[in-house]
């Protein structure tokens, strides 16, 4: 299959080392000044170039801050959604209730609707803002880079989509990232941190370019809108179905809200670590695949490993602390891009 990344020979790019991806390689030269590899199978392992260190070293709390920006604005808009809802309630009450009596009672199938609709309103706010928002605080410029152009025009050549939809902007970041952000194609922006454009090579750019391009192709900012919006429903049905909402009003006034709150909490947990984290995962993986394709398996396994050795991020997370990310590892990662080869 023909792909954008047929020009970019593996030997000028920083690669994995040793004992990383031992199942699927791809061979390339080796500089004279060093002894060859052991052959595996008829495959050359993979290696670093260990002559520049410029790996980022975040503490925790940067790791913290650069938790998902998606996850992030997926809980802001349902946070916003129910503030909408609430606040509706309240100010409108006597009105609503005049107009479709049982409007404001909790567990109805008007008060269903109107929690569903509030909450779509808060995230189709907050998806369609946060590349306004992601440029506000990260300092964002439209990029102009000759090393862009050339991707473009490459990955244009081999997905036939019309990458001009989407705007290209460079932003501040302690790590090297990049994410693709808006609800729909037409209103995405990709967005290069400053220290991905600076260290990494351009095969790696492109690949990374074909990573975010990969989610606008698969659509998965409309299907994480969806799922959000299908969960809410299937909460406040089950709820009403419980009569959850009787139980509640029969707690003392002061309790109200600490239980409502605390029950609140809880859904939102369970929202992220059922729902928005395998999804998270899942499509990740699916752009993995799909951006592989694009580029050539080899090139894009190169750039995701690069990523992770800039980031400090060479060393798998304990089990447990992986079934909270929203990406998988990056050996993970690694194997299922090498399944397709």
């Amino acid at each position: 299959m023909q792909n954008a990344g047929n020009d970019y020979p593996l030997e000028d790019e920083r690669v994995p080392a040793d004992g990383l991806d031992q199942t699927n390689r791809t061979d390339r030269a080796q500089p004279a000044d060093q002894p060859e590899q052991a052959d595996c199978a008829g495959d050359e392992t993979y290696r670093a170039d260990q002559t520049v260190d410029d790996t980022i070293r975040l503490n925790w709390r940067e790791k913290l801050v650069e938790f998902g920006l998606v996850m992030a604005m997926a809980m802001f808009g349902t946070l916003i959604g129910v503030l909408v809802a609430v606040t509706s309630l309240i100010t409108m009450r006597n009105t609503l209730e005049d107009l479709a009596p049982g409007f404001t009672e909790a567990g109805s199938i008007p008060f269903i609707i109107l929690v569903v609709v509030a909450v779509a309103i808060g995230n189709v706010c907050s998806f369609s803002c946060a590349p306004y928002i992601i440029r506000l605080l990260y300092r964002g410029n439209e990029l102009k880079d000759e090393r862009m152009d050339r991707a473009v025009q490459r990955l244009v050549s081999v997905t036939g989509m019309d990458i001009r939809a989407e705007k290209i902007y460079a932003i501040k970041g302690k790590t090297a990232n990049a994410v693709v952000s808006g609800l729909f194609r037409k209103a995405q922006y990709i967005f290069f941190t400053d220290k991905l454009l600076e260290r990494m090579s351009e095969g790696e750019i492109m690949a990374a370019l074909a990573h975010e391009l990969a989610h606008g192709r698969h659509r998965h900012m409309p299907w994480m809108f969806l799922v959000l919006l299908l969960w809410t429903l299937a909460v406040q049905v089950f709820l009403s179905l419980i009569d959850y909402y009787a139980y509640f009003e029969s707690i003392g006034e002061s309790w109200k809200m600490w239980v409502f709150s605390g029950i609140n909490l809880v859904n939102i947990y369970l929202l992220m670590l059922l729902v928005l984290f395998p999804l998270s995962r899942r499509n990740e993986y699916q752009a993995d695949g799909t951006a592989a394709l694009w580029v050539g398996i080899g090139l894009y396994k190169q750039a995701l490993y690069r990523l992770h050795q800039i980031n400090d991020q060479l060393k798998p997370p304990r089990k447990f602390l992986a079934k909270l990310g929203t990406h998988p590892t990056m050996q993970e990662r690694l194997e299922r891009v090498g399944s397709l080869e």
